[in-house]
Formats: structure tokens, sequence, C-alpha cells
């Protein structure tokens, strides 16, 4: 009897080492959400999209009054030609997260769970009581720039190759603005050049990156009265429905 248990303890205790030292699944990985904020007080649904995606089945929104679940399963996503997985992703899910209403402002972190374990978390945007516009097409030159009323929220992206949005706002000598970009910081593959142009079409201010904000940002003194254009260009010349972008402008004196 003993004789003939030895072979198949010889062959399980190899399979049981084997078993052991199998590398863990990681996590899922969420770059960014196609939906760059959300709105306070009410649910918002957002489609994450990322690395492993597929494999998430929980959500976790790092802000304690507030809350999310997971909008059924994760599905595989084509990544688009001459472009990179690992910064537009390959998989996407649907969640819904909501804030309460005195969370306005600021950033919202959210992890994804799945069998691997917790991810790292991507951010959105909450929104405040900025007036908000969409962008609307075309606007890619002067002729054609959406006229904003400031201060504004534009939510706008370079929806193919080589796009260009321009906007439109009028001005007063001494007055100043601040005109910022939240997209990269969101995780999103738009890597945004930000121009402010007089009305003769020459450039007076170009937005810079700081070592704690990838996106460009840029504050500049009115010199005289009249339109002034902002221009809103893909360094990359990378486009499609996820090089999304948030467009602030605001007047600071």
């Amino acid at each position: 009897m003993m004789r003939s248990l030895l072979p198949a303890l010889v062959l399980f205790v190899p399979a049981f080492a084997q078993n052991k030292d199998k590398p863990k699944d990681p996590p899922p990985k969420p770059l960014y959400s196609f939906q760059l904020a959300v709105e306070p007080g009410k649910p918002t649904k957002l489609t994450i999209r990322g690395l492993r995606l597929d494999t998430a089945t929980d959500i976790r929104v790092q802000e304690p009054k507030s809350t999310g679940k997971v909008l059924g399963k994760g599905r595989k996503s084509a990544v688009g030609n001459q472009q990179s997985a690992d910064v537009v992703g390959d998989s996407e899910i649907d969640v819904e997260v909501t804030v309460p209403p005195e969370v306005a402002g600021g950033l919202l972190a959210i992890s994804l769970i799945g069998p691997g374990g917790e991810s790292k978390p991507c951010a959105v945007a909450i929104n405040d009581d900025t007036p908000r516009l969409a962008e609307k097409e075309p606007n890619d030159g002067f002729k054609e720039a959406m006229p904003l009323t400031v201060p504004v929220v534009v939510t706008g992206g370079f929806k193919q190759a080589q796009d260009a949005d321009v906007f439109k706002f009028e001005a007063k000598a001494g007055e100043e603005y601040a005109i910022s970009v939240q997209a990269k910081r969101l995780g999103s593959p738009a890597d945004v050049l930000l121009s402010l142009y007089n009305a003769d079409q020459r450039v007076i201010a170009t937005g810079e990156a700081r070592e704690d904000n990838p996106d460009p940002a840029l504050t500049v003194k009115i010199p005289k009265d009249g339109p002034y254009f902002i221009s809103l260009l893909e360094g990359n010349d990378q486009g499609g429905n996820n090089f999304n972008y948030r467009l602030i402008v605001r007047k600071t004196k």
C-alpha cells in the first residue's frame, strides 16, 4: 500500500511548490475617465479607461463622504493606430460616483479593485459653481473661434489628429486673466499646448507647465481693448474621443 502512494506523493510535491511560486495577478490600472469631472450633489456616470479594467469588480472612492459603484462588467477596447496602450489604455469600465453638494472644487481620487488587489488611483475634477460650456465644432481657426463669456470652464477634446481648438473672449486694457488647462493631471492622454493671441493674431502669451502640474497655464495683463483668442493644440498631433481637456478662464483683476 505504501509503495502505491509514493508516485502520487512525488508528483504532488512539485505541483504544490509550483502553485506556491505562481506570481500574483496584477491589479487593474485606471488611467483616466472620458468625463474629466463629476457634478456634486448627484450621481455621475463615468467611463474609466486603463489597463486590465476587464478584471475590475469593485470601486473605492477616496473621499469619505462620497460613494461609488461599478456598473456592469469591464471590457476590452481597441487601441488607436500609433497609440500606446500604456498611455491610452486597452480596456474600459462604467462606474457611478456620487459626491455631496458641499464637496465642490478640487480633485476626487478613484481606485478600482480586482483579483490582483486595489489599483493606484486616477483622478477626476469636482465641478464648482463656475459656468460650464461644451466645446462646439467647428472652432479650428480664428474665423470660427468659439465665443466665451468669462468666467467659464470649457469641456472639450481633440477628436482627430492635428485638431486645433480656438476660443474668443472680449477684454479691456488693464484686466488680468488666468487661463489654464486640466488634462494630463487627470490622466488624459492629451498633451495640450496653450497660446493666447491678440486681435492681430499675434501670440502675446504661452502656457507653461509647472513642477507640480504637467498641464499649461498662464496669467496675462491685457494690453488693450479688443478680442483675444485662446488656441489649444495637441502637442503630439494625436486625437480621438479620449483626448479630452478642461479649459478654465477667469478674470483675476
